[in-house]
């Protein structure tokens, strides 16, 4: 069960710390949005809390914790399944019908679609930034004013690089709060 979140910046971060502790992911499209009192007109369905009863929240989710989408991705290279943790991803890249995952070091070919894996990776980590990529934001060492009104996205710890295609740019930007 994907879990969304839908609450006020003064509390997001100790939520979303709460989440993380339980190995919960937030999603963008979720089946089901946590929600503060208050703000759930249009988020059904949803879990309605009231930010001073936190850990009642906690306790809930507690429950949920463990049947919670996975924080890793299986990838195919030399024959052999990896088990990749999200942390070591640095994005997907779709080649005509094939899906590869890109480490700092290696390459793995993926079994599901561009957009399977757009739905199932945690919204707040995770941003398509052209029809072929998909890029795991925490990694980003820098964001780069690239010609035609593009960007050049590079790595931590990489060579690697990845633009975000003009009709991209724009969300790209509002998802990281730029202008």
């Amino acid at each position: 069960m994907k879990l969304g979140l839908i609450c006020g910046n003064d509390h997001r971060e100790r939520i979303l710390e709460k989440f993380e502790a339980l190995g919960i992911e937030i999603y963008r499209q979720a089946d089901v949005y946590v929600v503060q009192e208050g703000l759930q007109d249009g988020f059904l369905p949803c879990i309605v809390f009231h930010p001073d009863h936190l850990e009642d929240l906690t306790l809930l989710l507690q429950t949920v914790s463990s049947k919670a989408s996975s924080t890793k991705i299986v990838g195919m290279k030399q024959e052999e399944f990896h088990v990749l943790p999200h942390a070591d991803i640095l994005y997907f890249e779709a080649q005509d019908a094939v899906v590869f995952c890109h480490t700092k070091n290696d390459v793995y070919r993926m079994k599901e679609k561009l957009f399977r894996l757009e739905e199932r990776l945690p919204g707040e980590q995770f941003i398509k930034v052209s029809r072929s990529f998909i890029v795991h934001i925490d990694t980003v060492e820098k964001i780069i004013p690239w010609f035609n009104r593009r960007l050049l996205l590079t790595f931590e710890g990489s060579k690697k690089e990845v633009e975000v295609s003009k009709n991209y740019v724009k969300s790209f930007k509002a998802f990281l709060g730029m202008r």
